[in-house]
């Protein structure tokens, strides 16, 4: 994806038709347009300093706004709220861009039938987008976020928690979420997407992380989807926790940039059930020993392999720490395209 985020009119494709808001035509809908929401916030701030920028309502359009110097929210969801619709936006220096947090622990602060189009968010200290509750029914697209050289411990591109549920990326990018402030001595945190076991319904299209101090993309929900991602230069390009289908996802130059742990391509976690990754490309550089699938799993893994292309030469295609998996190929391994070191490390 571009770093630069244009202002022409996308053409809505039938996959985010089904999560568009209904409130496109609505007439009773809040516009608040071509505003610039400046916060206090300085290049050295720390969490919530800065302050927010708007509190989201239910029908509302938010477009064309520019967020500076702001805190945990440069759009803050504390109420439940319907039909929500940011796009062709910009910020910069900000905590986190649009927060999903309750005011009353009692009333979450569901967010459902929303939308993120076409913005940008630049030095950003801990993250674009969190959602969480029981949020649903949302499309986030064309959208970039740029981590800042301060950021924070467990710092997110885009997160999903709680119970989240049917919300689909496509063409989203998150780049540079890596920690700042965490000893070389402890595991490095840092990802550019991430969602949890009790999120479902999470679709992956045409979206892209880089150099994050941890997971390009880590995942966590049940039965995920994902279609033509890249990820590249990552510790983990993609950390896979629970089972899915991952198709012509492709994994570049895994690169650790501190901490304890190794990197790896595609690496499988926990509690496993089964992943299909259909048409995978792998290309690694001379000299990078990544291993292509490491499989650190407290259950057997079930994997089916489809038409792989892996170009690693210097590196393992197995890294395997925990129970014996089961690998499927389809068609068999000799029929697959793939030059690396070795099968085992």
């Amino acid at each position: 994806m571009s770093a630069h985020v244009t202002r022409r009119r996308f053409l809505t494709t039938a996959l985010s038709a089904s999560v568009l808001p209904r409130l496109a035509h609505a007439q009773t809908a809040t516009v608040i347009d071509g505003k610039t929401f400046q916060g206090t916030r300085i290049a050295s701030g720390t969490k919530g300093d800065g302050g927010e920028g708007l509190r989201a309502k239910s029908n509302m359009v938010i477009r064309n706004c520019t967020f500076l110097d702001l805190g945990n929210g440069a759009v803050r969801v504390n109420v439940p709220t319907d039909n929500l619709i940011i796009e062709d936006c910009e910020a910069k220096n900000l905590y986190r861009f649009l927060e999903d947090t309750s005011s009353n622990k009692d009333n979450p602060a569901i967010l459902s039938h929303f939308a993120v189009r076409r913005s940008i968010a630049r030095e950003i200290d801990h993250g674009m987008i969190r959602i969480r509750y029981g949020s649903h029914d949302g499309t986030i697209e064309d959208v970039v976020a740029y981590g800042s050289a301060q950021c924070d411990l467990y710092c997110v591109g885009f997160q999903l928690d709680d119970e989240a549920h049917d919300i689909t990326y496509s063409r989203v990018a998150a780049h540079g979420f890596q920690e700042s402030g965490r000893p070389d001595d402890k595991y490095w945190n840092g990802d550019g997407f991430s969602d949890e076991r009790g999120n479902r319904g999470i679709r992956y299209i045409s979206c892209t992380a880089t150099q994050c101090s941890d997971g390009g993309f880590d995942l966590k929900s049940a039965n995920v989807y994902m279609e033509q991602c890249v990820s590249r230069a990552n510790k983990r390009n993609y950390r896979l926790w629970n089972g899915g289908e991952l198709r012509q996802c492709r994994s570049e130059d895994p690169r650790l940039y501190g901490g304890t742990g190794g990197t790896a391509h595609f690496s499988f976690h926990g509690d496993v059930d089964h992943y299909v990754l259909d048409s995978p490309v792998v290309r690694a550089a001379a000299g990078n020993a990544a291993p292509v699938f490491l499989i650190d799993t407290t259950t057997p893994l079930t994997l089916d392999i489809r038409n792989a292309d892996i170009d690693a030469p210097d590196a393992p295609l197995f890294a395997i720490k925990g129970p014996e998996p089961v690998i499927n190929w389809v068609p068999e391994r000799s029929q697959q395209t793939i030059r690396v070191l070795r099968d085992r490390a």
